[in-house]
């Protein structure tokens, strides 16, 4: 499908029209287009409530009213700079986003929302250790060792003068989770051995 399709966003719709019969086609596009305005919809109120909710409140107290339009101003914005962004980027960057935004947050929460739920020893200081190291090495990884995304931020270039840190394969290709999330579940498991539950 990829030699057929250049956007990865556009295989399934591609699929979808080509094997299935209209109505169906129809349907299936009708239902995607309801799910993404639906998340849109949480989205947006999430963005601008937190603009309204967590920032402007925090610095300046106000009426119920003010704060009501400050966070109808902050879902404009957040919709304005999103259409913006999706003009801006290209074409499969939602599935690549999507993709690394899972990873790092697999690799930063995934451990600690297991231990809470699982591992009675867990503690608040095994959690943190877990959540800065899955992000900082999911970072680190994506930024100096993954090669499509090393190469297309360009720090690794600018500091080291190549695109990754380790050419060999297969490290150029591995996704950032591999190595992030396993140093995570260790993190957790030595901060919350180090430390007493409180």
């Amino acid at each position: 499908a990829t030699e057929v399709v250049k956007d990865m966003d556009k295989i399934i719709p591609f699929f979808i029209n080509s094997a299935m019969p209209a109505w169906f086609s129809m349907l299936f596009m009708l239902c995607i287009l309801s799910a993404s305005m639906s998340t849109l919809s949480s989205q947006f109120h999430t963005m601008g409530a937190a603009v309204g909710s967590d920032i402007y409140s925090t610095y300046k107290q106000s009426s119920p009213t003010r704060l009501t339009s400050i966070i109808r101003l902050g879902i404009l914005v957040s919709i304005l700079v999103s259409y913006v962004i999706c003009y801006m980027l290209p074409n499969d960057i939602i599935a690549r986003g999507t993709s690394l935004f899972m990873g790092i947050c697999a690799a930063a929460f995934l451990p600690a929302y297991f231990c809470a739920l699982y591992w009675k020893r867990a503690t608040r200081q095994g959690a943190l250790a877990s959540f800065w190291t899955g992000l900082i090495v999911g970072l680190f990884t994506l930024v100096f060792l993954h090669q499509k995304e090393a190469a297309a931020i360009g720090l690794c270039k600018l500091f080291f003068g190549k695109n990754v840190l380790v050419e060999t394969y297969p490290f150029p290709v591995i996704d950032p989770i591999i190595f992030a999330l396993p140093l995570s579940i260790i993190a957790i498991i030595i901060g919350s051995l180090l430390t007493k539950k409180k």
